[in-house]
């Protein structure tokens, strides 16, 4: 089992790695795949590509999850780490549109769709399956650690990025890290199909899905995923918009916000082993819909350091909130529809309001030229987190 939870973890940097590098090479990936743009439609094309997500991914994460059930959460990660391997391997092979023309910004599309397919997979089940057969005062210090190699993941990309950033010539070097991501996805790959798992076929159960426990699951992993982009993605434009601080120093602390978001997952886990999960996501709930709004309206007249503290601050709600989270899952859902309830629920919770949550944080503050309005949004979020927690209970299935 520990070779397994190995080859997990590094699947999981594999993907966070995968997935983030995208979002910082667009500048670079833009004008290679959408040259007919001008420069500013060229990126939002090229961003607007991860909304392929929002079908992909709940795809994924209901045939993957269906899958779990039948043939065994192991045999279902190595599908989606080759997948995602060979999904990546075709990425690195693609011309740009001098070389294929139209042709290869549909494929750029149809392979972004096809990584975030296993992709969710991936992501929706290896957070339960490291948990398996763990002792529950051990559950909390080993979801942190597999937070610690997602977070890992993104500051790899976003260290490999800006290292092609600034490079002579950029467009001709996008592919190098991606071969390495093809490397290590084989590697893990391999690592897995050297662990022989038994696994126990459950009973054919009469309802595989609980639609009401996926529905009051959407608000939950949705807020999860903003505590993440709040701090780390959104305030990068946001801030430079509502202060006088400049984008690029919002962005050159970002790099160093995220190994604070390592180190705190690190020192959490430990810290927390014995608080009960349920109490803990409703205290944190309960901080965001107080704290968050009053951190937003104060952000228009803070400088660097203000707004520093004040993502640290929504960082360490977020790491609060995700370390239990799992454990609330193995505690909440019964083996029966565990995998398939959790990974509907967070590919959509995820897509919907985590995904875009830098878009719609954005557009409030446009509408309503209120800098608070993107924190009253999260403080809703977070209080129907807070009752779809509070007014759960466990059922037999």
């Amino acid at each position: 089992m520990n070779k397994a939870r190995i080859a997990t973890c590094l699947a999981n940097i594999l993907d966070h790695f995968d997935t983030s590098l995208y979002g910082f090479l667009v500048p670079i990936l833009a004008p290679l795949f959408f040259p007919k743009s001008d420069s500013v439609v060229a990126l939002i094309q090229g961003y607007g590509i991860v909304i392929i997500g929002f079908i992909t991914r709940p795809l994924g994460a209901w045939y993957f999850s269906k899958q779990a059930h039948i043939v065994g959460p192991h045999r279902v990660l190595v599908t989606t780490i080759l997948g995602m391997t060979i999904t990546t391997f075709c990425f690195a092979l693609l011309q740009p549109y001098e070389q294929w023309g139209m042709s290869a910004a549909v494929l750029l599309c149809l392979l972004r769709g096809i990584q975030n397919f296993f992709g969710a997979g991936e992501t929706s089940i290896a957070g339960l399956y490291v948990l398996e057969g763990v002792e529950p005062e051990k559950q909390h210090p080993m979801t942190a650690m597999y937070l610690v190699t997602q977070m890992g993941g993104i500051l790899l990309a976003g260290a490999v990025a800006n290292c092609i950033f600034h490079t002579t010539q950029p467009d001709l070097y996008w592919k190098w890290p991606f071969y390495g991501s093809v490397i290590t996805g084989f590697a893990g790959w391999w690592l897995r199909c050297q662990c022989t798992l038994k696994f126990t076929k459950k009973e054919p159960i009469q309802t595989q899905y609980d639609w009401r426990a996926i529905v009051r699951l959407v608000p939950i992993t949705g807020l999860s995923y903003i505590l993440y982009s709040a701090p780390l993605i959104f305030f990068n434009g946001f801030a430079s918009l509502v202060t006088a601080i400049p984008m690029k120093d919002m962005m050159a602390s970002s790099t160093a916000l995220m190994v604070f978001d390592l180190g705190l997952l690190v020192l959490l886990g430990p810290l927390i082993r014995k608080m009960d999960s349920k109490k803990l996501l409703l205290k944190i709930c309960i901080l965001c819909v107080c704290i968050i709004p009053f951190l937003f309206w104060w952000i228009p007249s803070v400088a660097l350091f203000g707004a520093t503290v004040i993502r640290m601050i929504i960082i360490g709600l977020g790491v609060a909130f995700c370390i239990p989270l799992h454990r609330w899952y193995m505690e909440e859902f019964s083996d029966n529809n565990r995998y398939s309830t959790t990974a509907i629920g967070y590919a959509i919770g995820s897509e919907v309001f985590g995904r875009s949550f830098p878009a719609v944080g954005l557009a409030l503050w446009h509408i309503f030229h209120l800098a608070v309005a993107p924190g009253i949004y999260i403080a809703l979020i977070s209080l129907w987190a807070y009752l779809s927690i509070i007014f759960s209970n466990k059922k037999p299935y």
